[in-house]
């Protein structure tokens, strides 16, 4: 709840200024009683929320078919595992599972790159970040996560383009290799094959969800009505408190300006759900609430690599400030 406070601060920031104004601008003579009408800003709050309700609605369901995506790819990931030990010399299961592994690392790398329209380069963000967790991806480079799995393929890999492609292409040549040989039956390459072909798509689903940002439009309207309405919201509100202050009692010379903390309490609550469906639209980028892709994989590679009788696994990645990352 505190993180969450200081994260959205500078809305609630925003609201008390505007707010003050508000008060300000209705009690100077030259602008006595300055105010917009209530019924523009409740019209105005009720095409907001329905625009924002969307907006979350179609973010949460980008990142719902991202974690769908990833929990295909684990699954997927056992079962290459099973098929490469147990029908394959154990020579040629470590150098398919290695290179799945590395396959892995490179999509991870790749999805965690930063794209123009991701909000992770936001001074909100960033500042949570610095103090609250941080990504695997900020500590480790690509190269050398590649170099210590695929030893002297690395460098080749790396030259290529698109080296997330360039592993699933090797898989498949090694894998066309193993039936040509006959070293395993044509229905387990059957079976390899329609795996490769998975993790073809669940790649595509991925790429997808990074390169194609929730359309501008929406998200371009839904952040200029949140602004106009938390803007004119405390002009709206003003006179209401005025005339509680016609009442008398304790209240009445403060009444009005109870418009501040009331006024910023409504426009804090608007503005934070609209900053969380934003903060929410990439679900690759690293953020808070994004899928925790580096853990994903850590716990890919610790099974997997057992599974071929490892003792010296990396370690589980933990949840930092229970943030999963």
């Amino acid at each position: 709840m505190l993180d969450f406070a200081l994260w959205s601060r500078r809305s609630v920031i925003y609201m008390v200024a505007v707010s003050g104004l508000a008060v300000t601008l209705y009690r100077l003579p030259a602008t006595a009683g300055f105010s917009v009408p209530w019924s523009v800003v409740l019209v105005l709050g009720t095409t907001v929320s329905l625009v924002t309700g969307f907006k979350n609605s179609q973010v949460f369901t980008r990142s719902n078919e991202a974690l769908q995506a990833f929990s295909q790819i684990t699954a997927s990931s056992r079962m290459w595992s099973n098929f490469c030990r147990d029908f394959t010399d154990a020579a040629i299961a470590r150098q398919l599972i290695y290179r799945h592994l590395a396959w892995l690392t490179a999509l991870r790398f790749s999805l965690r790159r930063p794209m123009p329209w991701e909000s992770l380069a936001r001074a909100a963000n960033i500042e949570f970040r610095r103090r609250r967790y941080h990504i695997q991806e900020d500590k480790s480079s690509v190269a050398d996560e590649l170099r210590a799995l695929l030893a002297e393929d690395a460098d080749r890999v790396l030259k290529t383009p698109q080296p997330v492609i360039t592993l699933l292409e090797m898989q498949s040549v090694q894998v066309n290799g193993l039936l040509k040989s006959a070293a395993v039956p044509t229905q387990v390459y059957s079976e390899l094959t329609k795996l490769m072909r998975d993790f073809h798509d669940q790649q595509a689903r991925c790429d997808r969800i990074k390169n194609n940002p929730y359309p501008r439009q929406y998200a371009i309207i839904s952040s200029m009505f949140m602004v106009i309405f938390c803007t004119l919201l405390p002009f709206g509100v003003v006179p209401v408190f005025a005339e509680m202050g016609k009442l008398g009692g304790f209240i009445g010379p403060v009444a009005i300006w109870l418009t501040i903390p009331f006024s910023a309490l409504l426009g804090w609550v608007y503005m934070s759900l609209d900053l969380v469906g934003e903060s929410s639209a990439n679900p690759f980028e690293g953020g808070a609430n994004d899928v925790p892709i580096s853990q994903i994989c850590r716990d890919i590679e610790i099974e997997l690599r057992r599974s071929l009788g490892e003792s010296d696994l990396p370690a589980p990645l933990p949840a930092i400030n229970d943030i999963a990352t």
